[in-house]
């Protein structure tokens, strides 16, 4: 089963010397409102991801104050 929420991007904070960035996303809040918004909220009204990402192209597209869904699938092992 795959679980998704939806996080808002607060950093991006990209290193020039290291090309490494500092990613933060939080969960959605309900400002702005709306029914999805409330929604997630109420799954997930606190919480943190923080990536360090050393891909510049990926960093990139982390842009802050845009939202994020974001899933959450199982990894299955074959034993």
């Amino acid at each position: 089963m795959t679980i998704r929420a939806k996080f808002t991007c607060q950093q991006n904070l990209p290193d020039r010397e290291t090309k490494i960035a500092m990613v933060i996303l939080h969960p959605v809040t309900t400002n702005p409102p709306s029914e999805e918004n409330l929604a997630f909220w109420k799954a997930t009204p606190a919480g943190q991801i923080s990536l360090q990402i050393t891909n510049p192209q990926a960093s990139e597209q982390f842009r802050v104050g845009h939202d994020y869904y974001v899933d959450f699938t199982p990894v299955t092992h074959n034993s």
